[in-house]
């Protein structure tokens, strides 16, 4: 879409400045595998006639580019602004190069280089056959003042006018409070850290609270808040001193493989803004719709007992994506007894709160590193623990993640060592084991058994997934 409609404008206004913003922009800001294509594409800018891209979440750089648009400086000598991508003849001063688009399409080992040098927060640039790709460094992160001021602007919380029907997408967060942005969990499929940062970017507790009071002003508002919370609903004002003065360390993750001694984890702060917002006239629930990272809720008995007694609307949605080793160390989770130590520790305050409440696990198929074997090791976890999945994710390679790099190049650019990615008929067999139990499944699970040398789970005895076939 961004191609097509900058092609447009471009062909209808010869002399117009076209700006590219978004997460798609973000995500193809240098050369970049395309899933749906199976191939390498130009950045988003390099193959369209747009003048600059901005990446991440872009308040700032719009508001710098039109400011010196509005004085008069053309859009060719803007070059400077931080968080945006440009266009060059010649190479710039500085900066870091990347392996070119030509051989980043071409080698699937330079491919690699090119995504371990994308995490550096340099300037970088990358040549491309008409133009060199230069982006400047990152933004740093936004103070809690200039983020309150952008999320108390006067949404309506509607659908457009233009819509004659009702849209159901926007029911379940018509009435949610973003409460921070940017997620420091680093998970390797997740386009967050790409899009909006590793440093968790926390509004005032005073700003939220306007927000939910305003709420309460809303004709529609029934006193429900969805949701609180945001990319990880349990990260709020959580940080360290490095990320405090706007950096993170290069050489190491604050969740994988374990959670850095140096990261705060007392969630204290958004107990408080919690037991604050419930009291608020008007509201009679504020549940938690965002995912909990549940290796930092373990780490506060007191934060998960809130949750469980006053934030949870008879489900918790957490995210354990599998529990075979290798393919947790691919996907940057924790290991499976840590899940397994929150799900009792989930079901012993849920009942000495006397609360029904159900733990709502997400799993991911075919990602890379994930064989047949570990997807029926997955499913047997899934019978044993008693689990009903309606929901699943079939990995789909996204723009400058990790593990769309591991997909593409069959290596895992961390190490350069190669893993297995599972494609074609394998990604959808995976993909039925995560719900063996619907029937219309059956075919697919049979084989994805037959093929695992588990024949031993088809028929009629208690560990079977799936009777014998008609």
């Amino acid at each position: 879409a961004t191609l097509v409609y900058s092609a447009g404008i471009r062909g209808c206004y010869r002399d117009a400045t076209i700006i590219l913003g978004g997460i798609e922009a973000s995500l193809r800001r240098f050369a970049h595998y395309d899933y749906w294509d199976d191939r390498v594409r130009q950045s988003v800018l390099a193959d369209s006639p747009a003048n600059i891209l901005v990446y991440g979440m872009g308040e700032r750089q719009v508001l710098e580019i039109a400011g010196r648009l509005a004085g008069g400086e053309g859009i060719e000598a803007i070059r400077d602004i931080q968080g945006t991508v440009v266009k060059a003849r010649d190479p710039p001063e500085g900066g870091l190069e990347l392996p070119s688009f030509q051989e980043a399409s071409s080698d699937k080992g330079a491919y690699a280089r090119a995504w371990r040098y994308q995490e550096n927060g340099e300037k970088l640039f990358q040549r491309h056959p008409k133009t060199i790709v230069v982006q400047n460094s990152p933004l740093p992160p936004m103070p809690p003042e200039e983020l309150d001021r952008i999320y108390e602007l006067p949404y309506t919380r509607r659908s457009h006018p233009s819509y004659l029907e009702e849209v159901p997408a926007l029911k379940p967060v018509q009435f949610s409070i973003t409460t921070h942005r940017g997620c420091f969990g680093s998970c390797s499929f997740c386009a967050l850290t790409v899009h909006q940062g590793r440093i968790v970017q926390s509004r005032s507790k005073a700003s939220i609270l306007r927000e939910a009071r305003a709420l309460t002003r809303h004709p529609d508002f029934r006193g429900v808040i969805q949701d609180v919370g945001g990319p990880t609903a349990n990260m709020y004002t959580l940080s360290c001193e490095m990320q405090r003065r706007g950096r993170t360390c290069k050489d190491r993750l604050c969740l994988f493989p374990a959670i850095c001694e140096n990261l705060e984890t007392d969630h204290g702060n958004l107990i408080g803004l919690l037991r604050e917002l419930r009291a608020v006239k008007g509201v009679r629930h504020v549940f938690v719709g965002s995912g909990v990272r549940y290796d930092l809720a373990l780490e506060d008995q007191a934060y998960l007992l809130e949750l469980c007694r006053y934030h949870v609307s008879g489900q918790l949605k957490v995210a354990p994506e599998h529990i075979a080793p290798e393919v947790l160390e691919a996907m940057g989770k924790p290991p499976r007894e840590k899940f397994e130590r929150f799900l009792a520790r989930y079901r012993e305050a849920n009942e000495a709160l006397g609360l029904e409440q159900y733990l709502i696990p997400y799993f991911i198929s075919g990602h890379p590193g994930s064989t047949l074997e570990d997807m029926v090791a997955l499913a047997e976890y899934i019978r044993d623990m008693g689990f009903f999945i309606e929901q699943v994710q079939d990995f789909t390679p996204t723009p400058m993640t990790l593990s769309t790099c591991m997909y593409h190049t069959g290596l895992d650019p961390r190490t350069m060592e190669p893993i297995y990615v599972p494609r074609g008929e394998e990604k959808r067999l995976q993909r039925a084991l995560l719900q063996f139990r619907d029937p219309r499944n059956r075919r697919l699970v049979y084989e994805a058994l037959k093929r695992a040398g588990r024949m031993d789970l088809v028929g009629r005895g208690k560990k079977c997934l799936i009777p014998l076939p008609p």
